[in-house]
């Protein structure tokens, strides 16, 4: 099994894209853990970080977190391999799998793959294995062709729950994503979809 991140790489501490990522992801981290049922009016939630707002309270709830998804989808590569596995799975396994699978020629190619949750919705589980390979330690910088990238990993007593590798503008797009109202994110994949069919359209 292929190890995933290098403890030998330099972290960029002084960089001001990194500690901007550093700053959303571990200390700001919008996630929550969910306990309860809604139905029964024992719904409760507990914040992963003191200091930032949750994806909840910014508006991110039901549809609004699919859209927030597939906004994250859309990478600065343009190209995103993408899996979700069920809560037992060991991820370093299947995402060797991917590995040797994609048809890929760009090696570091964006990918996230990671054990679903019981407790967090898919959206919320990416930004949190995020921060568990930030706040653990558990990740690597490169630069290759003048883009830095980000190999993450987030393990639990052994096993590994989340392996994902994206470049740097892609993590700092995710922030304005967030940002965003889900109604103005929403509006803005709309129109998105409405300009690549009129440059698809113009190119037949």
């Amino acid at each position: 099994m292929a190890e995933w991140w290098d403890k030998g790489t330099k972290i960029p501490l002084a960089d001001a894209n990194f500690q901007k990522i550093i700053d959303f992801y571990v200390f700001n981290c919008p996630c929550e853990t969910e306990n309860g049922s809604v139905a029964k009016g024992t719904k409760t939630y507990a914040k992963v970080s003191k200091r930032g707002t949750t994806l909840r309270a910014q508006g991110w709830t039901g549809g609004y977190l699919n859209t927030l998804r597939a906004s994250m989808k859309h990478t600065s590569s343009g190209h995103l391999e993408y899996y979700s596995f069920s809560e037992r799975t060991d991820v370093a396994i299947e995402a060797d799998k991917v590995m040797e699978t994609a048809n890929l020629t760009d090696s570091h190619f964006e990918m996230i793959t990671f054990a679903e949750r019981s407790d967090m919705n898919k959206t919320s589980a990416i930004f949190y294995y995020v921060r568990n390979a930030f706040a653990h330690g558990s990740f690597s910088v490169l630069w290759d062709n003048n883009r830095k990238i980000y190999y993450l990993e987030s393990a639990k007593n052994g096993r590994v729950k989340a392996r994902i590798r994206l470049n740097e503008n892609t993590l700092l797009k995710w922030i304005k994503d967030f940002a965003l109202s889900p109604n103005a994110l929403r509006n803005a994949l709309k129109e998105e979809a409405k300009n690549n069919r009129k440059r698809k359209k113009g190119a037949a």
